[in-house]
């Protein structure tokens, strides 16, 4: 099972980065917080207990950031001119109540990256083929961002059906964000990737990371 990366990235000295498959183990270091499904971006490296957060940003090399998922979207960030890079965990909850957007204002307070600068890379994630969801899930983007992530829904039969990566893309986008690329299968789908909504509590996580050598 191979590291999926974003080959667009390959020329950017010094970065490394991988969406890894279910259960396997990154080679270096990386520091990764307690998620929760919230909003909360710290900056890496932290001291004593990992913080709850579902957002980690680095400028320090030598220093990988992390998140896991299982149908969630990983999405990995990187400004190459001030060498920052986030990683994001966003699923319905956080996307709809605005992960990305404060992951952003992060790295514009913090290091005065314009989201014009940033690039994003989402990878492995569960696909609208797969993504049935009861009307509160877009009733919570509506309320936050109106039409913004419409390109994302269908309709089947009474139900919903939700690319999730589709939603974040088109926050991103609304936010700045020019350059960003979708990377690998749909969880569900895929015996390669864990996921939760195939596996339920006995699925495993996989690991998506970025950082600086």
């Amino acid at each position: 099972m191979a590291t999926l990366r974003n080959p667009a990235w390959a020329a950017i000295t010094g970065l490394r980065h991988g969406f890894l498959p279910g259960r396997v183990e990154p080679s270096d270091t990386v520091l990764l917080p307690r998620q929760v499904h919230g909003t909360r971006v710290v900056d890496a490296p932290f001291g004593g207990e990992r913080p709850e957060a579902d957002g980690v940003v680095t400028a320090t090399a030598g220093t990988f950031v992390g998140i896991v998922t299982a149908d969630c979207v990983p999405i990995l960030m990187v400004a190459p001119r001030a060498r920052v890079a986030a990683a994001v965990h966003a699923g319905w909850r956080g996307a709809a109540a605005g992960i990305t957007s404060v992951a952003l204002a992060r790295l514009r307070e913090r290091f005065d990256i314009e989201p014009s600068e940033v690039e994003a890379a989402l990878g492995p994630a569960i696909g609208p083929c797969c993504y049935e969801v009861g009307s509160e899930v877009r009733d919570a983007f509506t309320k936050t961002s109106g039409d913004t992530t419409a390109v994302a829904w269908t309709r089947h039969g009474t139900r919903d059906l939700l690319d999730l990566r589709g939603a974040v893309t088109a926050l991103l986008r609304a936010a700045g964000v020019a350059r960003i690329a979708s990377i690998g299968p749909c969880t569900r789908c895929s015996a390669d990737h864990c996921s939760y909504r195939r596996d339920g509590g006995e699925a495993g996580r996989q690991v998506s990371f970025i950082g600086w050598a």
